[in-house]
């Protein structure tokens, strides 16, 4: 499923060299797009760790705070000279349950819309692919607070009349060629779950699709839609109806696995209503507690973002058409981020069973 004929977009003609506020700068998204903007001179929103690069320079400041945590003079000093936000700032942890997810994904996008419009700035908001994610029964009802975060984000972005662009990226993993990326995700704990062997079950339909899509990829699309200077509209940076289905995916991550010198077995994929009713219950209770909270989490990651078989929309036809280079085989990303992972946790040719 496509839906670029149903998303509409302005681009206007190149001008002066543009100057970027990025959020988030030091995540996933946000340092894969510091190597890949051009042409643009970037102001990055820094919490905690600058952020060095070509034409780049931090600002330190915070989105969950009102004016950005930016006293009067550097706020307005900065909203003169930006005309355009690209918002990645974000916690992505479903777990969180101390209020920091609406923080800083609500009230933070609050927070930055009223920045553009204090700027007369186009916002390009990054959100998710599963701003629509709903659950059946209590499985996957803890990973549902990231997502519902990021919608809630989105309807205070439409309610704040500033120009903007909405980026649903899907699962992200690491640099396509060399699986690189700033912070493990929920899908590399899923690989090391298998890799480790302490996920012998899978309860899910091995030919349900799990989307995802590389950093790179993510951040061509950003850049690209702001180098044209777009100003509105919603593309769905998903693999969609190009996406591995899951029994392929866990194909890559064991024969990834073993080509490194790990010994491992293939996981086994049952019926999840048999799960849930019969395996299960005694599954998880014979597990150490350590191990049994790792594993649920991985249920959890499952459930909600696996969607029961759906396809994502994709934007990617219209995004390439943009510039945007082609979607990398899936299967070579996914054993990037496999080797990435083991070798920066030492987890390549030897047994262990500890997750990172």
């Amino acid at each position: 499923m496509t839906v670029e004929h149903l998303v509409p977009h302005h681009s206007h003609p190149p001008a002066r060299r543009r100057t970027v506020l990025l959020t988030g700068a030091s995540g996933v998204v946000g340092r894969a797009l510091l190597e890949r903007l051009r042409d643009v001179e970037v102001v990055a929103l820094v919490h905690r760790t600058p952020v060095t690069g070509p034409g780049t320079r931090s600002v330190r400041g915070d989105v969950a705070e009102p004016m950005l945590g930016l006293d009067r003079r550097t706020h307005d000093r900065l909203a003169a000279t930006v005309d355009a936000v690209v918002h990645c700032a974000a916690v992505t942890d479903f777990n969180r349950t101390d209020g920091s997810l609406h923080a800083t994904n609500v009230a933070g996008t609050e927070h930055v819309a009223a920045f553009a419009a204090r700027a007369g700035a186009v916002l390009y908001h990054v959100s998710t692919a599963f701003v629509h994610t709903a659950v059946e029964g209590d499985r996957g009802r803890a990973a549902l607070g990231y997502a519902e975060s990021k919608a809630a984000a989105e309807e205070t972005l439409r309610a704040s009349g500033v120009p903007h662009v909405v980026l649903r990226p899907s699962v992200v993993i690491g640099d396509s060629r060399t699986g690189e990326i700033a912070q493990f995700q929920g899908l590399h704990r899923v690989a090391a779950g298998i890799v480790t062997g302490i996920v012998p079950l899978i309860p899910f339909d091995a030919s349900w699709p799990i989307d995802f899509v590389p950093a790179d990829l993510v951040a061509d699309a950003i850049a690209c839609v702001v180098e044209r200077r777009i100003d509105r509209g919603e593309y769905w940076i998903t693999a969609g109806p190009r996406s591995l289905r899951l029994d392929e995916a866990v194909e890559v991550v064991v024969d990834t696995a073993r080509d490194l010198g790990r010994t491992v077995d293939v996981p086994r994929f049952v019926a999840p209503e048999l799960f849930d009713r019969l395996i299960g219950p005694v599954f998880l209770d014979a597990l150490p507690g350590t191990v049994r909270r790792t594993v649920v989490r991985m249920l959890d990651f499952f459930a909600a973002y696996l969607q029961s078989g759906e396809t994502k929309p994709s934007s990617l036809t219209e995004l390439e058409a943009l510039g945007m280079r082609p979607l990398p085989d899936q299967r070579e990303s996914l054993r990037a981020g496999v080797r990435y992972w083991a070798a920066v946790t030492g987890h390549a040719g030897r047994e262990t069973a500890q997750v990172a």
